[in-house]
């Protein structure tokens, strides 16, 4: 078969094809990688321009350094005290 260039999307370890391959199922292919320099690849993957939940609390930590700072450190634990305001379970 001929050398096709594609280009393909990485999201969650899966490489996605831009348009359609005329490929037939289950064939093997070999992958030579090279990154677009405009898809703005800083080792993670894209994630179609939209932020990510870890990405806006580092923002908002930034911008607002004491945000976290009256957090509890149990929220986890004894979520349905902050949540319900049931009394904390035993430790």
């Amino acid at each position: 078969m001929p050398l096709q260039t594609i280009r393909a999307r990485y999201a969650n370890g899966v490489l996605t094809p831009l348009e359609p391959l005329d490929l037939s199922e289950g064939c093997e292919v070999t992958v030579d990688v090279a990154v677009d320099s405009d898809s703005g690849s800083t080792g993670t993957p894209a994630h179609d321009g939209k932020p990510q939940l870890l990405e806006i609390i580092d923002e908002v930590a930034r911008e607002f350094p004491n945000a976290f700072a009256d957090m509890p450190h149990d929220g986890a634990k004894h979520y349905k005290h902050y949540l319900y305001g049931h009394p904390r379970d035993e430790d």
